[in-house]
């Protein structure tokens, strides 16, 4: 019999606005001045007062919405977004429209049913959408990686079940710079061509915080040298980490035919 409980499943929650709201702009004061950047939000984020918020803090947005957000073209008839008929690898382009019964805008809808899949795509913006809409939202794939080493890959962080915020804020210090010299040692480790002795995959499979902390634990045990500086280049990734080598088509929203419909009256 065992000793230990599981502890109760805890249901999905949705972070107040004044929460997230105040971290962003604790956020924002920690960029570098004169940098563009352009806040991405999935769907379990995505809702007006966050861009009412985005809008006023006068940076560019681009968030995934659900399909039942219903969608208000002038001259045209209401309607929800899923509803709307969009082809395998078809994209539409409305501007100027307005979300939910708020009326909420003007903003701009990009719809897109990438070829090779079964899901939908629909994403506003703040500016008039392009083909390009979509690749700037999709950059928010990236942090998965990250999600998952500090979770069931890494770091178990939603195992600690802390519920003091001091505690929680210590902790999440100690695993950000332990993340920033696990990460160094594993680009450090690809860049020196010696990934597959810890990533037996052809294509990179580990993030490079798992390719570091295999690293590490092989270093520890055979003798072999860990870095002492840390260094993160900021060049493009050479050799993006993929599941499997269907992971880019699927991730992929771009084998569209493009089509725009300006909805201004």
């Amino acid at each position: 019999m065992s000793l230990f409980k599981k502890p109760p499943l805890v249901s999905s929650s949705r972070v107040a606005d004044d929460v997230y709201k105040a971290l962003l702009e604790k956020a924002a004061e920690l960029l570098p001045c004169g940098c563009t950047v352009v806040l991405t939000a999935d769907r379990g984020w995505a809702d007006t007062p966050l861009m009412a918020h985005r809008t006023r803090w006068g940076g560019p947005w681009r968030m995934r919405i659900n399909g039942s957000f219903w969608v208000y073209r002038p001259g045209k008839r209401r309607c929800k977004v899923n509803r709307v008929p969009v082809a395998v690898g078809k994209a539409l382009f409305w501007h100027h429209v307005y979300l939910t019964k708020q009326w909420y805008g003007p903003v701009h809808l990009a719809l897109g049913r990438p070829q090779e899949s079964q899901e939908y795509w629909f994403v506003v913006s703040d500016e008039p959408t392009e083909a390009k809409t979509f690749e700037e939202y999709g950059l928010r794939f990236d942090i998965e990686e990250n999600f998952l080493d500090d979770k069931s890959n890494g770091f178990q962080l939603e195992s600690s079940l802390i519920r003091s915020v001091n505690a929680l804020e210590r902790l999440c210090g100690v695993l950000a710079l332990t993340t920033l010299y696990l990460v160094a040692q594993g680009t450090e480790v690809v860049a020196h061509g010696k990934r597959r002795w810890v990533d037996a995959h052809w294509f990179r499979g580990q993030s490079y915080l798992k390719i570091g902390w295999s690293w590490v634990q092989l270093a520890l045990s055979r003798g072999y040298e860990l870095i002492t500086r840390l260094h993160v280049s900021a060049e493009a990734d050479p050799e993006p980490a993929m599941a499997s080598k269907l992971q880019p088509q699927n991730r992929s929203p771009l084998f569209f035919a493009l089509e725009y419909q300006d909805a201004v009256a």
